[in-house]
């Protein structure tokens, strides 16, 4: 029991702060807009029903389409099996603000309900956005009203390293799991589906690195990034600049992501360079660094008016530029229009 609203932290994090169920409550509020932890956190709850009374009842209810008398017929009604009930609404804000009848309130009607709960069954409210009220003290009394942490970039890496860890049995890079909130954001869902995929595509490894992340994510979610190779093959030093502040100040694309893709292009005019002096055709050159369609046919063309030598500097200044930004020797913002525009003065 509590007798204040709780505050909640991420699952899985290594951090204190989650809900703390007792199976003596009988009504629970949960409240947030992380559905990640509105699922896990319910499911704590049942966990905890199920280790005091045995095997659980679950019935869950649309809060936008039910009414109070069905919910309460639910909640009031033995089970058959004389199992414990947990009776669940979701998108409980809404069913709230119905009327119960011509003169009295779904949120009254509940409040009295709150005050004298039948004990075989716990009522459990799920929203993600919430109005505090009279109905919050009262479900203190003998339940909780508890509020879902709402995450900052910070909070969701340590998350995904510890997530990580114990879900999917990879070790996540620091600098891997940066990325990957400033790529998805902090949607625990979403953070965890990707952490899902990353772990299937390196097994039977179990290091996550920063370039997994790059390949796996940048590469199918943030295509806008890759923008910029087709502006530095153009050799325009101002389209440059002009294309990497939309992306960065408008298109808010993460300038690690922006860097990756300039030293990638580097990477690939160095080889198609060294393999055309070798004396690859066109067509091995496509298939061997997966060049495609118009910017394959630009990136060859480039390759053939520059010497292997130059190139295969500009690729090694790249790598050495990426170096220093790590390192906090070159603010990123700065580095990335440096980069491109060597690139771009190189292959101009």
């Amino acid at each position: 029991m509590t007798s204040d609203e709780s505050s909640g932290t991420p699952y899985d994090a290594p951090m204190a702060g989650q809900p703390k169920f007792d199976a003596n409550m009988r009504v629970v509020i949960l409240h947030g807009k992380d559905s990640f932890l509105m699922t896990r956190y319910s499911s704590d709850l049942e966990d905890v029903l199920t280790k005091e009374y045995g095997e659980v009842d679950r019935v869950v209810f649309d809060g936008e389409t039910v009414d109070l008398a069905t919910v309460l017929d639910e909640v009031r009604t033995y089970d058959l099996l004389l199992r414990h009930k947990l009776v669940i609404v979701d998108h409980a804000e809404v069913f709230l603000v119905a009327k119960d009848s011509a003169t009295t309130s779904t949120r009254k009607s509940l409040e009295k309900y709150a005050e004298s709960p039948v004990s075989s069954a716990t009522l459990l409210l799920r929203a993600p956005t919430w109005r505090k009220g009279n109905l919050d003290k009262i479900v203190n009394k003998t339940g909780l009203v508890f509020k879902l942490q709402e995450m900052n970039e910070h909070d969701s890496v340590r998350w995904c390293v510890g997530r990580s860890g114990k879900e999917h049995g990879c070790k996540l890079d620091t600098k891997a799991a940066q990325l990957l909130v400033k790529l998805i954001g902090t949607s625990l869902a979403r953070l965890d589906s990707e952490l899902g995929k990353l772990a299937a595509k390196v097994a039977p490894e179990t290091l996550i690195s920063y370039e997994d992340v790059v390949e796996m994510v940048g590469l199918s979610r943030e295509e806008h990034a890759w923008e910029i190779q087709s502006v530095v093959l153009s050799g325009n030093s101002g389209a440059v600049l002009t294309k990497i502040g939309e992306l960065i100040d408008i298109s808010r694309q993460p300038r690690e992501l922006l860097v990756w893709s300039i030293i990638d292009l580097s990477r690939r005019l160095a080889a198609a360079s060294a393999m055309l002096a070798s004396g690859s055709t066109a067509n091995d050159i496509r298939r061997s660094l997966k060049l495609f369609g118009n910017s394959g046919d630009r990136v060859i063309a480039v390759a053939k008016r520059r010497s292997p030598s130059i190139l295969a500097n500009v690729f090694t200044d790249a790598i050495a530029m990426d170096a220093k930004m790590r390192s906090g020797k070159l603010d990123s913002r700065r580095g990335v229009e440096i980069l491109a525009l060597r690139v771009c003065k190189a292959i101009a």
